[in-house]
């Protein structure tokens, strides 16, 4: 396999910076960066065109400036060239395209909303909302393309909502409701979720609680029902978090921050990363798909995105604190061992990965 490229969102200095990644060594070479991305949170994207759509939320009052998701032509060489715009009526932390490509799902953690809107560059321009509660943090559409799934931190809840195929109307829906829900402990804060590869188990970290919850999955109805629950920071000695905005106080370091979880692509591993303490927890994935935990390993500071590369053999994490990437070489274990580290730019949050053809 020729070598991987690494992207990664830079929300402090609006940046989407691009570095490569050597299959066989793990080592890491920055190659370039495109600007004028202000506070770039989330990123997805589509490997068969190529692009990358970036999302923008602008967070200074004058002048106005819009969210937006912003398309970004991807080339072999390392360039990543931005293009067409789609301005957004709220802020989004998630986004996540339609296996068609043609449709992006974002979560809205400030307005407690999924929205659905046509990729940048299309004529399309309706936006359809979803309620899908507060401080909603993910979309994440299911292997079959059929229901995205949006887990809200402030309701403890994780809903699932039926994909009929692409809008056509350019008139806004009311805010559609779920085909169904479930509720976790109160004060658990369900943020990310991960699927396996067939579509019949559902990883849910919590950032509040630390836990990962495993759900059966039904792929007719969308239904999840919950399996396991396991500790991702048992033994950290945090108290459990508190849900966090501009409005409330910083509860400090001593609480559970969790914040990104991640299935190798063979769905032997799952790995999850823990703000507070800056460390990265390994499970391993039975053949029932329940989970056993493994071990512990030290990473950059505040390491908010997390992503595995295209070959599958390592895990590449980023620290929001640390401005720095790591790459860590997945052992046959689950142990991770350091393979390279590269400076990134301000505040990177999110880690897509692409192997050019």
């Amino acid at each position: 396999m020729s070598r991987s490229l690494i992207y990664v969102a830079c929300a402090a200095s609006g940046t989407v910076d691009v570095l490569s990644l050597d299959p066989d060594s793990g080592a890491l070479e920055r190659l370039g960066r495109t600007e004028g991305l202000d506070h770039v949170s989330s990123m997805a994207l589509d490997g068969k065109r190529p692009t990358l759509y970036a999302a923008c939320n602008i967070d200074r009052p004058a002048p106005h400036v819009p969210p937006r998701v912003v398309a970004l032509a991807l080339d072999p060489s390392g360039a990543a060239t931005a293009g067409a715009e789609r301005e957004l009526p709220v802020t989004t932390c998630y986004i996540a395209l339609t296996s068609d490509g043609r449709e992006l799902f974002g979560a809205s953690y400030h307005e407690g909303r999924l929205i659905r809107f046509a990729v940048p560059g299309d004529s399309a321009d309706r936006v359809s909302t979803y309620a899908s509660g507060t401080n909603t943090h993910c979309s994440v559409l299911s292997p079959d393309g059929r229901f995205v799934y949006a887990a809200s931190l402030g309701d403890d809840r994780i809903s699932w909502f039926r994909v009929d195929g692409p809008q056509t109307s350019t008139v806004d829906d009311d805010a559609i409701a779920p085909d169904g829900h479930v509720t976790v402990e109160h004060g658990a804060g369900p943020r990310h979720l991960r699927f396996n590869d067939s579509g019949d188990r559902v990883y849910v970290l919590h950032e509040l609680s630390g836990d990962v919850r495993v759900f059966e999955r039904d792929a007719e109805t969308g239904r999840l029902a919950l399996l396991q629950t396991v500790s991702a920071v048992e033994g950290l000695d945090l108290s459990r978090g508190t849900v966090r905005s501009p409005s409330t106080q910083d509860p400090g370091q001593s609480v559970v921050w969790c914040a990104d979880l991640r299935l190798t692509s063979d769905g032997r591993f799952l790995f999850t990363t823990e703000r507070s303490t800056s460390t990265i927890s390994a499970f391993a994935v039975r053949d029932n798909g329940l989970l056993e935990y493994l071990r512990r390993t030290s990473t950059e500071a505040q390491p908010r995105g997390s992503s595995i590369d295209p070959s599958g053999q390592f895990l590449l994490v980023c620290g929001e604190r640390s401005d720095h990437v790591t790459a860590y070489r997945i052992e046959d274990d689950g142990e991770l061992t350091l393979a390279s580290r590269a400076a990134t730019s301000g505040g990177p949050l999110w880690i897509e990965c692409w192997a050019p053809a």
